[in-house]
């Protein structure tokens, strides 16, 4: 079997869920480091790939205002894995394409349950 291409939607769901849950767990680390502030990224991030618009917002002093940052920091990183994401299916749809794929072998639900009863 070959991987020709993937669905945008699916992939692009989970890598923003994955982000969100790394932005929520952002604003207490830098609360801990004593940074001076927040750096909110809202675009597309991957290795050697930085395109976004940084937002900086001073570090919170009191409770309520953490809450607002850890939430901010939530949703920029959420857009943010969204559209790497998207883009990250879409290039590889383009490249696999052109070069024919990826062999892949697959794993289903159904073929593990009968691995097991054996």
């Amino acid at each position: 079997m070959r991987i020709m291409s993937f669905r945008v939607m699916p992939v692009a769901k989970i890598i923003a869920l994955i982000y969100g849950v790394l932005g929520i767990l952002y604003v207490p680390e830098l609360l801990l480091s004593g940074a001076k502030e927040i750096t909110l990224p809202l675009g597309i991030l991957a290795p050697l790939v930085f395109f976004s618009v940084n937002l900086h917002v001073p570090v919170p002093t009191h409770f309520f205002s953490g809450v607002m940052a850890a939430l901010a920091a939530c949703a920029c990183y959420t857009v943010s894995g969204w559209l790497t994401g998207t883009v990250a299916v879409l290039s590889f749809n383009s490249v696999a394409k052109f070069v024919g794929g990826i062999e892949a072998s697959v794993i289903t639900k159904d073929s593990l349950a009968a691995s097991r009863r054996d």
